[in-house]
C-alpha cells in the first residue's frame, strides 16, 4: 500500500507542476525532479524503497529507449560523416571530453573508466532540449536552427555511445586495464555499424510485414514494450547495462516507415511520459541532496569549469575549426544539455561509479543548463547576423532524418517534386554529359532511355575514375546504377529522407508505381527547401 501511496503522490505532485513549467517555458524535467525533492528530502514522505527503484528502473528503459528511436540518427550520422558539421560535433565533444577526463581523473581523482563516463557525460549535448527550444523560438526551419540540429546530433550521438559503453565498462570490470580504451572504441565502431544495419535493413521490412500477417488490438505496442523488456533481460544477463540494451533496439527500430511510427510510438510514448519517465526523473530529486557541500572547494571549482567553461570551449573551438558561419549561436546551441545526463548520472549513482556528493554536485549544475541555456540560445539566435553572399550558411548536404521527422509535417513527394526537370539521354557519351550536364554542386543524376523511361542514376564519383582519354568512346549507360532508390508521388518525405541518408543519394527519381513512367525527381536541397523555407531548387538535373 505505501508503494501506491508513494507512486500516487509521486505522479500528482509531477504532473501538477509540469503545468506550471510549461506556463512558465521551462523543462518538464525540472518538475520532475522537483517533485521528488518536495516528497524526498523536504518533506520525507517518499523514500527509495527496492519497489520503487523497480519503478525507476523501468523508467530509465523507457527513456533510453525513445532516445534511440527519436534521436539517435545513425543514418544521419553516416550521411555527414565526411562533412563539416561531423568535423564540428566531434572536435566539439573530443576538446570538451578532454578539459573534463583533465579535471575527473587529476583533480577528482576518480578511476579511468569512471573519469570516461563522467567526462562524456559533460561533453555530450542533449537533442530533445535543443530541438524543443529551437522549435519553441520558432528558429527550427531557417538554415540557422537546421546547422545547430545536425551538429547536435553528431554531437548528442558521439558522447551517448562513449558514456553507454563506458558505464557497460564498470559494469562489467570496473576496472582500467591497457586494453580498455581500444577495446571500448572498437565496441563504439561496432554498435555503429550493427546499429545502422538493423535500423536500416532488418527492423523496417520485419515489423512491416508482422503487422500485415498479425491483426490485434494495440498488437503494435504490446509487441515493441514486450520486445523492449525482453531485451533489456537479457542484455543484463550477459553484463550489459539494461540501458544500453534499450538504446540499441531503440536505435533499430529508428529506420521504421513514418507509418508504422505513427501506429506503434505514440501509445508506447504515452506509457513512458505519462507513468515511468516521470518516476525516473523524481528520482533524480530524491536521491540529490546537499552533500555537494563537503567536496573541497577546488573540487566544486574544478567541476563547474568543466561543466560550464570546458564546453563552451569545446563547441566554440568545434564551429571554429569546421568554419561554420555564425559560430557563437551555433556553439549556444550545442550548450543544450540536461535530460540525458541527468538519467546517466541516476544509472551511475545506482551502480555506485559516482559518489552521492559529486552526484549532487552535477545534477545541480544540469538543471542550471536546463534554466539558463534556453534563454541564451533565444539570445544568441536573435543576435545573429544575416551575412553576406559570400557568408552564406554551408549547409548540410543531407537533411538529417531525424530533423525532418520534426519539421516536414507530414508532406509527401509530390509537394516539392519537380515534373519539369530535364534529364540526361543513357545513349551519351561521358564526354557529352561532362560538357553538357555535370556540375560541381551535383554528385547523383538522373538517367532516362526516353523523356519518361527512368535508366538509372549516375554517379559523378564513378566518371572520375575513368581515363579522360576513354570520355569521348563510354556511354554513360555502361556507369549506371540500374537499381537505384526510388520514389512515389504519394510517398511522404520523412520515410524518403532516411532511405536517401542510407544510400547516400543527393537525388530520387519519381516513379508512378502502377505505370512505371518518371514523373520527375526530388533533391536533397528540394527537401531542404521545403523544411527551411529557404534556397533554390539547387539547378539539380
Amino acid at each position: 500500500m505505501e508503494l501506491l501511496v508513494s507512486l500516487g503522490l509521486l505522479l500528482i505532485i509531477a504532473k501538477l507542476l509540469e503545468g506550471v513549467a510549461t506556463r512558465l517555458r521551462q523543462s518538464s524535467l525540472v518538475a520532475y525532479v522537483a517533485a521528488g525533492i518536495i516528497l524526498g528530502p523536504v518533506l520525507g514522505w517518499v523514500e527509495a524503497t527496492e519497489e520503487l527503484r523497480l519503478f525507476f528502473g523501468i523508467g530509465v528503459v523507457f527513456l533510453f529507449f525513445l532516445i534511440g528511436v527519436e534521436e539517435m540518427d545513425v543514418s544521419g550520422l553516416a550521411a555527414t560523416i565526411r562533412g563539416r558539421f561531423f568535423l564540428a560535433g566531434t572536435v566539439a565533444f573530443l576538446v570538451s571530453f578532454g578539459f573534463a577526463f583533465a579535471v575527473t581523473l587529476g583533480v577528482l581523482e576518480q578511476p579511468m573508466v569512471n573519469s570516461i563516463a563522467i567526462s562524456g557525460i559533460l561533453a555530450l549535448s542533449s537533442l530533445g532540449v535543443v530541438a524543443k527550444v529551437l522549435s519553441d523560438l520558432g528558429r527550427l526551419r531557417e538554415p540557422l536552427g537546421l546547422e545547430i540540429f545536425t551538429t547536435v546530433v553528431i554531437l548528442e550521438i558521439i558522447g551517448l555511445l562513449v558514456v553507454s559503453f563506458s558505464i557497460r565498462t564498470i559494469a562489467e570490470e570496473g576496472s582500467f586495464t591497457p586494453w580498455t580504451v581500444p577495446i571500448l572504441l572498437a565496441e563504439i565502431a561496432g554498435f555503429a555499424v550493427v546499429a545502422w544495419l538493423l535500423a536500416s535493413k532488418v527492423f523496417p521490412p520485419l515489423v512491416a510485414r508482422l503487422r500485415r500477417i498479425i491483426d490485434a488490438p494495440q498488437l503494435a505496442m504490446g509487441l515493441i514494450t514486450g520486445g523492449l523488456l525482453l531485451t533489456v533481460g537479457l542484455v543484463d544477463k550477459i553484463g550489459i547495462h539494461g540501458s544500453l540494451g534499450a538504446l540499441l533496439l531503440g536505435v533499430s527500430l529508428s529506420g521504421l516507415p513514418h507509418r508504422l511510427r505513427t501506429e506503434i510510438l505514440p501509445g508506447v510514448r504515452g506509457l513512458a511520459y505519462g507513468l515511468f519517465i516521470p518516476l525516473f526523473f523524481a528520482s533524480a530529486g530524491i536521491y540529490l541532496d546537499s552533500s555537494f557541500r563537503f567536496l573541497p572547494a577546488w573540487w566544486i571549482v574544478a567541476v563547474v569549469l568543466a561543466a560550464v567553461l570546458g564546453k563552451f570551449m569545446g563547441t566554440l573551438v568545434g564551429v571554429i575549426v569546421a568554419r561554420l558561419t555564425q559560430p557563437l549561436a551555433i556553439a549556444s546551441g550545442m550548450m543544450g544539455k540536461g535530460v540525458v545526463e541527468i538519467a546517466l548520472l541516476v544509472v551511475m549513482l545506482n551502480m555506485e561509479a559516482i559518489s552521492q556528493e559529486l552526484f549532487s554536485l552535477l545534477v545541480l549544475i544540469m538543471i542550471c543548463f536546463l534554466l539558463i541555456v534556453p534563454p541564451v540560445l533565444g539570445r544568441a539566435i536573435g543576435r545573429a547576423e544575416h551575412v553576406a553572399a559570400e557568408g552564406t550558411p554551408k549547409l548540410p548536404k543531407f537533411v538529417v532524418p531525424s530533423f525532418a521527422r520534426y519539421a516536414l509535417d507530414n508532406k509527401t513527394v509530390q509537394d516539392i517534386m519537380d515534373r519539369g526537370r530535364q534529364f540526361p539521354n543513357s545513349g551519351i557519351t561521358v564526354q557529352k554529359f561532362v560538357d553538357l550536364w555535370a556540375s560541381s554542386d551535383q554528385t547523383d543524376y538522373v538517367v532516362t532511355k526516353d523523356p519518361k523511361t527512368l535508366a538509372g542514376v549516375l554517379y559523378l564519383k564513378d566518371i572520375r575514375h575513368i581515363n579522360k582519354e576513354r570520355w569521348g568512346t563510354i556511354t554513360i549507360d555502361e556507369l549506371l546504377e540500374l537499381e537505384p532508390i526510388v520514389a512515389s508521388p504519394d510517398e511522404l518525405l520523412d520515410d524518403v529522407t532516411r532511405r536517401m541518408a542510407d544510400g547516400n543519394m543527393t537525388i530520387v527519381p519519381v516513379v508512378d508505381k502502377a505505370t512505371g513512367e518518371l514523373l520527375g525527381s526530388i533533391t536533397s536541397s528540394d527537401i531542404m527547401a521545403s523544411v527551411i523555407g529557404s534556397g533554390k531548387h539547387g539547378g539539380a538535373k
